[in-house]
C-alpha cells in the first residue's frame, strides 16, 4: 500500500514541479510581465494536466486528496487568484467528467480554500515560515472538509486515504519550500539587474561629465585670455586655435557616446575591402605621418574581396583601431595593414610595434569606460566591436608587453 501511495503521489508531483519550474525558470527569460507569466503558468499547468489524465494509471483518491490540493495552493501562494481560478475549474473538470468520480467533497474543499485564498492578500512577500503556514492551513481545511462530506456521502475513510493524507503534507511542504528559495533567488537577480544597471548609469553620467568638463574649462581659459589688449596676433590666432582644439575635443567625445547608444543600421552593401582600406589610409596617413608612424599594406590576393556591410561604419572601425595603434607608439614605428581569402571568410590583420598590453589589460579589451589612454573614453573600442559583430564578422586581439598588438578582423561570407 505505501509502494503504490509514494508512486503515485511522485507521479503526481512531477506534473506539478514541472510546472512550477517551468514558470519560475524558463517564463522570465521570455515573458516580462507579471500578468502574462501568471496566465501562462496556468496554460502550462493546464497542459501538462493534460498530458497526465492521458498518460498516468490515475489513481482517483491521489488526484483528489493529493494532486488537486497541493496545485491549488501552490497557485494561491505564488502565482495569483486568477490562474488559481482556472486550475480549481480544470482540476474540478477532472473530477466530474474525466475520471468519473464523485466530486462533491473536491468541489466544495477546493471552493472553500479558494475563496481563502481570494482573502490572503499581499502573500508574495512573507516569509519562508508564513508560507508553510498558510500552506498547511490551507491543506489542512481541505482534507477536513473533504472527509467530513466524504462520510456524509459514503460513511467511512479508509486507511490508504489516510496514508495518502498524510504524504500530502509532505509533499506540499517540499513544493513550498522549493518555490519559495526559486522565488526569492529571481527577486535577489532582479535586485541585482537594477543595482548594476544604476552603478553603470551613475559611471555613464559621472564619466561623460568629467570628459566633457575637461576640455570645455580649456576652452574657456583660453577664451579668457583672448580678453586680454595687449595681445600680439600670434598669441591670438593660437589661443583661437587651442580653444577650437578644445572644443573638437568635446564634440569627439559626444560622438564617440552618440555612437555607442546609437543602433546600428540595417543598411548592407556589397563593398570591395581593399577599395575601402585605400579610402581609410587616404585620411589616416597624414596622422600616422605626424607621429612617425609608417603604414605598409600587403594583400595576399591580387583578386577583389567583398563583404556585406556599411562603408561609413566600416571605415570608421578601420580608422579607430588604426589610430589606437599610432597612440600606442608614442616615438614612432611601424602598422603592417594585411588582407587575405580564406574559405568562406576574408580576414584583414593590423600588427604594429607599439608598446603593447598585458595580459590583464586585453581581457578587459571591450568593456565600456575601460582605457589605456589618459584621455579616451573607453567607447571607440566598444563601437567597433559591436559594428563588426553587425557586419558577421569577428574581431581578436593577441599583445605581449613592449612586442607589439596584433589585430585580426574576420568577416564570414554568406
Amino acid at each position: 500500500m505505501f509502494h503504490s501511495i509514494i508512486s503515485n503521489e511522485l507521479h503526481g508531483l512531477f506534473y506539478i514541479m514541472s510546472a512550477i519550474l517551468i514558470h519560475l525558470v524558463l517564463t522570465p527569460i521570455f515573458i516580462y510581465k507579471e500578468h502574462q507569466r501568471r496566465l501562462l503558468f496556468a496554460l502550462i499547468l493546464i497542459v501538462l494536466i493534460f498530458l497526465y489524465w492521458k498518460f498516468e494509471d490515475i489513481d482517483p483518491l491521489i488526484y483528489s486528496l493529493h494532486l488537486f490540493p497541493i496545485s491549488l495552493i501552490a497557485v494561491i501562494l505564488y502565482v495569483g487568484f486568477i490562474p488559481a481560478f482556472i486550475t480549481w475549474t480544470l482540476f474540478n473538470i477532472g473530477c466530474m467528467v474525466v475520471l468519473n468520480y464523485y466530486w462533491q467533497p473536491a468541489l466544495i474543499s477546493s471552493a472553500v480554500i479558494l475563496l481563502g485564498g481570494f482573502l490572503i492578500t499581499n502573500t508574495s512577500n512573507q516569509t519562508l515560515r508564513m508560507k508553510l503556514t498558510y500552506a498547511t492551513g490551507m491543506l489542512l481545511l481541505y482534507e477536513v472538509l473533504y472527509a467530513l462530506l466524504a462520510l456524509y456521502i459514503r460513511s467511512h475513510i479508509t486507511m490508504y486515504a489516510a496514508y495518502t493524507v498524510i504524504f500530502s503534507f509532505f509533499s506540499l511542504w517540499m513544493i513550498t519550500y522549493l518555490q519559495f528559495f526559486v522565488r526569492k533567488h529571481e527577486i535577489h537577480k532582479q535586485r541585482l539587474v537594477a543595482l548594476e544597471k544604476d552603478r553603470m548609469l551613475g559611471q555613464f553620467a559621472a564619466t561623460i561629465s568629467h570628459e566633457i568638463r575637461n576640455p570645455l574649462t580649456s576652452t574657456k581659459g583660453f577664451l579668457q585670455l583672448l580678453d586680454q589688449k595687449e595681445l600680439s596676433f600670434n598669441d591670438h590666432k593660437r589661443y583661437v586655435d587651442l580653444a577650437l582644439s578644445g572644443v573638437d575635443q568635446a564634440n569627439a567625445i559626444l560622438g564617440d557616446y552618440l555612437n555607442y547608444a546609437k543602433p546600428f543600421s540595417n543598411l548592407q552593401e556589397q563593398l570591395e575591402l581593399k577599395e575601402e582600406i585605400e579610402a581609410m589610409l587616404r585620411f589616416i596617413t597624414p596622422f600616422a605621418t605626424d607621429h612617425q608612424v609608417a603604414i605598409h599594406t600587403c594583400h595576399e590576393n591580387e583578386e577583389p574581396l567583398y563583404i556585406l556591410g556599411e562603408s561609413k561604419k566600416l571605415r570608421q572601425c578601420l580608422m579607430n583601431l588604426i589610430k589606437n595603434a599610432i597612440e600606442s607608439m608614442p616615438n614612432g614605428g611601424r602598422i603592417s595593414l594585411r588582407t587575405s581569402k580564406l574559405p568562406n571568410a576574408v580576414q584583414i590583420s593590423i600588427s604594429d610595434t607599439g608598446v603593447g598590453m598585458s595580459k590583464q589589460q586585453l581581457n578587459s579589451l571591450g568593456m565600456p569606460f575601460y582605457t589605456t589612454k589618459e584621455q579616451g573614453t573607453g567607447l571607440g573600442l566598444v563601437v567597433v566591436m559591436s559594428i563588426i559583430k553587425m557586419m558577421n564578422g569577428k574581431i581578436s586581439f593577441s599583445s605581449h608587453l613592449n612586442q607589439g598588438t596584433q589585430c585580426s578582423i574576420l568577416f564570414h561570407q554568406k
